[in-house]
Parts: structure tokens; C-alpha cells; sequence
């Protein structure tokens, strides 16, 4: 890749080229996308009712940032640094009913509000404690008990609930019930922003998902941009809302159906390799449809298969970009426009 090549998507759809195939076979574009992009998103941490203590700990995109906090749900929700400040060792490795935090490492403790109040072996150094002995507190945002978390994000993630509010004013949010035994994680080899396009897109319906476009009514299907985020509306053949597909910058997918809500969360490994995290939360009552043509489970292995092909094929010297379809891919040019302005 030529050092001076600048990741740039022109604002019209109809001139536009897709990214180059540079964007995703090169290492410094992969870890600047690390950088840039995910360090500043928000990040799905967990549901509410899944909490069973005061104090949680758990890792802001673990396996690729690892970053430790500790999400404390007694009274207000907070989210503290997981670090002690003094060495830097690791403060909570389990869920308790604490009513502080401990450093098993030089004795340093903590209130739930990550304020320092006692510590061993102090005596004679100046200007201590300070606020920088406390814990860092990070953003959360809790919407209908899904607990979101960011360090340093200007996407309004408040603006993006509030259209799915909008859109669905009449969801049972409060009959939903994580299924665990539907959940899965995938790991699959593919470039990360390669399963988001496929995923932003209804045009592959018809060719991939033959059991899916049963279903559905392909020529009602609607793409709509939002603010750092993308919703796509699928029709039955009657008419009726199918779903409601919505995607957050840079990897998070919320899909709301009649029987409840599937969540995947796209997480890059390496550049040639991403973790698919799929949780799934039916409506008391209902079930996830699975193992049926259009079942999520296998629309989801099509999928896989697809975007595997094209990993494979983004990499071939025959290939450095292509066109949008204005009608079909409006979500993936978003998509697109938003990495080359993270990527300036």
C-alpha cells in the first residue's frame, strides 16, 4: 500500500467507488482502524437481569482491546476502571456483593464510586491522595436494560434509541429473556467490514437466501440512513413488518421481529479473521425460529459462506474496487463514507 493512499468514498452514490481493496489487506490499516474507530464506539456490555451481584467485571472488547472495567449496578449504574492506580494490578476477577473494592496486590481500597479510601505504606509522599488515585468513571448508557459502555465516542447513541422507539412504540422490551441455548459465537475468516457490508445490504437476498426471500417481500424492502447508523425494513408478502434490521457504527446489530430481538456483535480479530457474537432475547412465551430455510441460524451459515468468498476474493490482484448499486447499497455507501472520516 503507498503510504500517501488516503481511504476516501466520494458523497454521491452514483460516482462513488467502493473502498479499495488496500482498506483490507493492509496491517497499518487494520490497526489504525483499531485505533480510530473501535477504542472510541460503544460497545455492548450486558443485559440488566444477567446481573446477578453488585460488582461485574468485564472487558471492553475482549480478545482484541481487552480493556478492564467493572460495571457496578448498586444504586445508579456506573462503570469504573478495573486498574488499580498504583501498579496497575487488576482489581476484580469475579462478580461479588462487595461493598468496596480491593487491591489484593498492596492492600489499596476503593468505595463503588472508584474514590480511594485507605491505603498501606503512604506515609511521606507529597500531595496524596489525589483525584488520580481515584477510578476512572467511563460513559454507560442503559436502554430497557441493555447496558452499553464508550471511553470516548461522539456517536449520539441516545439519537439512535430513540428512532428505534419510535419505529416500535408498542415493543414488549420488558417480556424479553436472554436464550443461551440459541446463542452462539462464530469465528469466521473474514475481514470485519466485510461482514458488516454483507450485513448492510438486502441486495444478496434473492441469490444467497433463498428460504429468507421466501418470506419476504424483496421489492418493498427499504434502506434508511440514520445518524452513524443504518436501518434496513423487510416486509412479508402481506405487507406486514418482517423486521426491523438497525446497525450502530462500527459493529453493532440490533434485529427486531415478532418474536423478540437478536443482537450480533462484530468483533476483528486480525484483519483476515472476526468474532461473531449472536445473543438472542425472545419474548417470553416465544422461540427464535431455527433450523427452517429462513431461519436465523441458517441465514446466518449462508452468509458466512459468502463473505468467506469474498475475503478470498478482495485479496486477488484482479481486484481493487467497484461500484455502488444507488438502489441497493446506500447502506454499505454510508457505511463506507463513515471509515474514510473515522480514517482521515
Amino acid at each position: 500500500m503507498n503510504e500517501n493512499s488516503k481511504i476516501s468514498v466520494n458523497k454521491d452514490i452514483s460516482i462513488a467507488q467502493t473502498l479499495p481493496s488496500y482498506f483490507y489487506t493492509s496491517e497499518d490499516i487494520f490497526i489504525k482502524t483499531i485505533d480510530n474507530i473501535f477504542k472510541k464506539s460503544w460497545q455492548f456490555v450486558t443485559h440488566k437481569k444477567l446481573i446477578k451481584k453488585k460488582i461485574y467485571p468485564f472487558f471492553f472488547m475482549k480478545d482484541l482491546i481487552d480493556d478492564p472495567y467493572i460495571l457496578i449496578s448498586e444504586n445508579n449504574l456506573k462503570i469504573l476502571s478495573n486498574v488499580c492506580t498504583h501498579r496497575a494490578a487488576l482489581l476484580c476477577l469475579d462478580e461479588s456483593n462487595s461493598s468496596k473494592i480491593k487491591c489484593n496486590y498492596h492492600g489499596r481500597v476503593f468505595n463503588l464510586e472508584g474514590q480511594i479510601i485507605k491505603h498501606y505504606g503512604f506515609e511521606g509522599v507529597k500531595n496524596f491522595p489525589s483525584s488520580t488515585d481515584n477510578l476512572i468513571k467511563i460513559e454507560h448508557f442503559n436502554w430497557k436494560n441493555f447496558i452499553f459502555c464508550s471511553k470516548e465516542s461522539n456517536i449520539n447513541i441516545k439519537s439512535f434509541f430513540k428512532d428505534i422507539e419510535k419505529r416500535l412504540p408498542n415493543y414488549n422490551f420488558e417480556n424479553l429473556s436472554f436464550n443461551s441455548e440459541v446463542s452462539e459465537t462464530y469465528c469466521v475468516d473474514v475481514h470485519w467490514a466485510l461482514y458488516c457490508e454483507n450485513y448492510l445490504e438486502g441486495f444478496h437476498v434473492p441469490f444467497v437466501h433463498k428460504g429468507l426471500n421466501d418470506d419476504i417481500n424483496y421489492s418493498n424492502y427499504e434502506t434508511i440512513t440514520l445518524d452513524d447508523a443504518v436501518l434496513q425494513i423487510a416486509k412479508d408478502k402481506n405487507d406486514k413488518i418482517y423486521a426491523h434490521y438497525y446497525w450502530i457504527f462500527p459493529n453493532l446489530m440490533l434485529n427486531f421481529y415478532d418474536w423478540g430481538l437478536s443482537m450480533n456483535i462484530i468483533s476483528p480479530l486480525n484483519k483476515n479473521k472476526t468474532k461473531i457474537k449472536f445473543l438472542s432475547f425472545p419474548k417470553i412465551g416465544m422461540e427464535q425460529p431455527k433450523d427452517i430455510p429462513s431461519g436465523i441460524n441458517v441465514v446466518e451459515n449462508e452468509d458466512q459462506k459468502i463473505v468467506q468468498s469474498v475475503n478470498k476474493g478482495i485479496q486477488s490482484s484482479n481486484y481493487s474496487s467497484g461500484r455502488y448499486s444507488v438502489k441497493h447499497e446506500k447502506g454499505v455507501h454510508y457505511f463506507h463514507r463513515l471509515i474514510s472520516k473515522y480514517l482521515k
